[in-house]
C-alpha cells in the first residue's frame, strides 16, 4: 500500500487496517526522479508484522507509477485544459509521460465523478470542469492526498497500491 508523506503523523505511518498494530521499518526502494537521467528518490517501506502488509511512504510531489512529478503534471494539465500550449521546458520523454498521464486522467473522469459525487458543485463531464474543481485552493500534493486518503484513487487511475490490504 502507498501513503503520502503528508498523511504520516509522527515518525512512522499507521497500519491502515488497525492503528493499534505497530509498523516496523522494512527497507526502501528507489524510483526515478525524472523521466530522463539517472537521478532517483528513496521510498521508505514499513511492515505491519500483524497484518503482513507493507506500506510505502511516497513524497507528496509524486504520482503513483509515474516518473514525472506532480508539480510538472499540474502545470501541464493547467495549460492543456485552459487552451494554452503545454510548457516547452520538458524533454521528449517527459512530454510522452505527461501525454500518457493526461490520457489516463481523461479516461478516469467517469470514476472520479462518481467518487467525488456531491462534493462537485456541478455534474462534471469534461476534463476542464473536473480539473477546475479539483484545483480550487489546492496544491498538487493536496489533490493527490485528498484523492488517495478519502477516495482510494489517483488522478490517472484506481491503483491497488492505494487500497487497504485485507485483514487476516
Amino acid at each position: 500500500m502507498q501513503v503520502r508523506q503528508s498523511s504520516v503523523r509522527g515518525s512512522r505511518p499507521w497500519c491502515p487496517a488497525d492503528r493499534t498494530h505497530r509498523v516496523h521499518a522494512h527497507g526502501s526502494y528507489h524510483r526515478y526522479a525524472k523521466a530522463d537521467g539517472p537521478e532517483t528518490i528513496r521510498i521508505e517501506r514499513w511492515l505491519c508484522s500483524v497484518c503482513g502488509g507493507t506500506i510505502s511512504v511516497i513524497p507528496d510531489n509524486r504520482l503513483p507509477y509515474r516518473v514525472v512529478d506532480a508539480d510538472l503534471t499540474m502545470r501541464w494539465f493547467d495549460h492543456l485544459l485552459h487552451g494554452r500550449a503545454p510548457p516547452e521546458t520538458m524533454t521528449e520523454k517527459e512530454g510522452g509521460c505527461l501525454k500518457r498521464t493526461f490520457t489516463r486522467f481523461t479516461q478516469h473522469i467517469p470514476r472520479l465523478t462518481r467518487a467525488l459525487g456531491q462534493i462537485l458543485t456541478t455534474f462534471t463531464t469534461t476534463a476542464a470542469q473536473l480539473w477546475t474543481q479539483l484545483r480550487q485552493g489546492r496544491n498538487p500534493g493536496e489533490i493527490l492526498r485528498f484523492l488517495a486518503d478519502d477516495f482510494k484513487t489517483s488522478l490517472a487511475g484506481d491503483y491497488a497500491c492505494l487500497r487497504q490490504w485485507p485483514v487476516p
